[in-house]
């Protein structure tokens, strides 16, 4: 009846339908109310006032056969005036309360009896007035005369007409009575008639206010229970369908709308997240037009997200790749440096032996003087070619100086990359981590990447250590070294000497003896230098090798993400 009437009209149509029914029952009433009151009113007028009347009327015309008897009873002519005067007033209010009895005469019955009497009352008021006429005297003939007029005449009429008046009133008192059973079955109807249109007034709200209530209450307990599903994330099950066309139904059309955009944005979210968990950046949003008012903010959150990611992992490849580049030529210059160490250590055994030979003939120079005289130019040259091998040496020795000055440099860089990769990582962990469990893989990636640069760090602070006690060692190698070819000079200089004056060639010899000790002592320092710069080679070349691996690691890592070329999507 009401279903396709929003709830407002519904209440409004079931309180209009209930005032009209109230209405309706309480004009009833008010009509019945009407027609009893008009009924007991002309049962008042028409029996109640109307007996009393007739009483009136009664008693009136008693007393006119009462002043009449007197009149023709009295021997006194003031009493007989007087009783006159008081039969014509008597007789005057006996016609009033006749005329009005007239009025309220209703039946034919009534009406029947009424005619009867007054056509009585005719011939009484003729007779009586003869016998006044014929008593109003002091004549005791004439009043015996008039008393028998009364007696014979008068007294039967009188008895009729009082005995129509009394039936007349037995009549209005039947009739009345009567009337007043009627009513009182009519007030009963009518009170019965109000009393049952009430109960089913009441019988029809209620049934109208538990069908209205049911048909509101029902649909929103159905709604109810489907929102608290909703609320603990059932955003499948499908919201009660409701057959009305109210305000409920508006209700569970926007909840099941409301149910369908929540379902397809987190069905989305998930993809993407999924997506992005499995490396693959370059998944974009399949219901991008879900996302609108507040909803439009997290698809703006994912994609920035989306973006840092793919930035951090450019940065770390970009990384990756400089350090590969950079230990790959730590690893060049370390075994450039560590071929070169093992030639300087082939120069330096050549040096010490050559060494040892002049040593062994300065000590026997004193001996063979003239021996010494005559191979002095043979000794010269091969000074003179030590000189230019020691040149060379130092030379060498300051091209691994170079070297490993560079090589800090590099290990300089690796450690700037190192921290930009741990910078990364720490960076990339906080993004996991508001990722939560979507980012929880990627958080294990960033751990690697900070780990593996946490060794990057490492070992290139050992590296730096390693090529900063290099480079003091060649410092003191390169000392030695000049000092090894002043030494040298000096032999030169002594050989050139034992050729001009061979005389002084024992003392020469002795010192040339010391100064060749003090030469073979720098030689051999400077093949310990060199052995050593030739472990540091190794060492820093198996380090750069193992950084070189460790940053192909970090490429495969990174490889395994899928990235956009264009990240404005």
């Amino acid at each position: 009846m009401f279903e396709n009437l929003k709830i407002r009209n519904r209440l409004g149509k079931a309180f209009r339908i209930i005032v009209t029914t109230c209405s309706i029952a309480a004009t009833l009433g008010v009509v019945m109310l009407i027609v009893t009151m008009t009924l007991y009113k002309s049962a008042l007028n028409n029996y109640g006032f109307s007996q009393g009347d007739i009483g009136k009327a009664m008693v009136a015309f008693t007393d006119t056969r009462s002043a009449t008897r007197a009149i023709v009873g009295y021997d006194d002519d003031s009493l007989i005036s007087q009783m006159s005067d008081t039969h014509d007033e008597r007789k005057a209010t006996f016609e009033q309360y006749w005329e009005i009895v007239d009025e309220v005469t209703t039946t034919s019955k009534e009406q029947e009896i009424y005619d009867s009497i007054d056509a009585k009352l005719e011939d009484y008021w003729t007779t009586e007035q003869k016998a006044i006429d014929t008593g109003k005297t002091t004549d005791p003939g004439q009043s015996a005369k008039a008393q028998n007029i009364m007696i014979d005449e008068v007294a039967p009429l009188y008895d009729e007409i009082y005995s129509g008046m009394r039936d007349l009133m037995n009549t209005k008192v039947t009739e009345g009575d009567h009337l007043a059973d009627t009513l009182s079955v009519v007030s009963l109807i009518f009170i019965i008639i109000i009393a049952v249109i009430i109960i089913v007034s009441i019988l029809v709200s209620s049934k109208m206010g538990a069908s209205i209530a049911k048909g509101i209450s029902k649909p929103l307990v159905a709604l109810e229970n489907r929102l608290s599903t909703f609320a603990q994330g059932n955003l499948h099950d499908p919201f009660p369908e409701v057959k009305s066309n109210d305000e409920v139904a508006s209700i569970a059309a926007t909840s099941t709308e409301m149910a369908e955009t929540l379902n397809a944005v987190i069905t989305d979210v998930g993809v993407l997240m999924e997506g992005m968990a499995n490396g693959d950046y370059t998944i974009q949003s399949e219901h991008s037009d879900k996302y609108v008012g507040d909803f439009e903010q997290l698809l703006t959150a994912m994609r920035g997200m989306r973006d840092a990611m793919v930035h951090t992992i450019q940065m770390i490849g970009e990384a990756s790749s400089q350090v590969s580049a950079g230990s790959m030529n730590l690893a060049e210059s370390s075994q450039s440096m560590a071929e070169g160490a093992t030639e300087q250590a082939g120069a330096v055994q050549q040096l010490q032996a050559t060494i040892t030979d002049i040593t062994s003939n300065i000590e026997q120079s004193a001996d063979q003087a003239q021996i010494a005289y005559d191979q002095a130019k043979q000794y010269a040259a091969e000074a003179e070619d030590s000189s230019a091998e020691m040149k060379a040496m130092v030379d060498a020795m300051a091209r691994i100086d170079e070297t490993s000055k560079k090589i800090g440099n590099i290990i300089s860089e690796i450690e700037d990359i190192a921290s930009q990769t741990n910078l990364l990582s720490l960076n990339a962990s906080i993004e996991a981590a508001r990722a939560g469990e979507a980012g929880r893989g990627f958080a294990v990636v960033a751990d690697q990447i900070r780990q593996l640069a946490e060794q990057t760090t490492k070992s290139a602070v050992d590296t730096r250590d390693l090529i900063e006690g290099a480079l003091q060692e060649i410092a003191e190698g390169n000392a030695a070294a000049d000092h090894a070819a002043e030494s040298i000079g000096n032999v030169v200089n002594g050989i050139q000497q034992i050729a001009e004056s061979s005389k002084h060639i024992s003392d020469v010899a002795k010192t040339q003896a010391n100064a060749m000790d003090q030469a073979e002592q720098g030689v051999n320092q400077i093949s310990e230098v060199v052995q050593s710069n030739s472990a540091s080679a190794e060492e820093t070349s198996a380090t750069s090798q193992e950084l070189s691996a460790q940053a192909t690691s970090l490429d495969e890592l990174v490889g395994k993400f899928i990235l956009p070329e264009d990240t404005e999507q």
